[in-house]
């Protein structure tokens, strides 16, 4: 069975509660850029934190950066037995791990920050590593390109024959 992944949780920002405070302590919106950008998301919540640190900062994710450690993303990994110990070890993340209903397959949460989540990734999206571990961070980076993040990962994926890719 090829692993998969989905993005169950991620922090959020009280917007409402922090866009007020913010306007009231700092004199403007950290939100501006974000709203200018249409944002949404962990993209708006890193955008607006970017903002409250420094008002001309980029509305950009890329340079968000510094505020990696603020946010953690969970992330449901289903796989072979055999398998999901590599994938894990990758991840260097903390996890949950549990059986399933079918036979030799295991389910795991892992929670970490976005700066953690960044380095498994470009780790596991190597050539270095098991096909079936390549298929499992092609996956997770893929969920993290959905919710507007793919920016995070600095590099552009490359086409394997294998139906895989690398970040480069």
């Amino acid at each position: 069975m090829n692993p998969t992944a989905l993005i169950m949780q991620s922090s959020v920002l009280d917007n409402q509660a922090f866009l007020a405070a913010s306007i009231e302590m700092l004199g403007y919106s950290p939100a501006r850029k974000a709203d200018a950008y249409k944002l949404e998301g962990l993209p708006f919540d890193l955008s607006c934190l970017m903002a409250f640190k420094d008002k001309e900062a980029s509305s950009g994710v890329k340079e968000a950066n510094s505020v990696y450690e603020l946010f953690s993303v969970g992330c449901l990994i289903l796989a072979d037995e055999r398998d999901l110990p590599e994938i894990l070890e990758i991840s260097a993340m903390p996890f949950a791990l549990t059986e399933t209903i079918s036979r030799g397959t295991q389910s795991a949460f892992v929670s970490g920050t976005l700066r953690q989540w960044r380095s498994a990734v470009i780790k596991g999206c190597t050539d270095e590593v098991p096909r079936y571990v390549r298929v499992c961070y092609d996956t997770i980076y893929l969920q993290f390109r959905s919710i507007g993040l793919e920016s995070i990962f600095d590099r552009k994926p490359f086409n394997l024959n294998d139906h895989t890719f690398l970040l480069e």
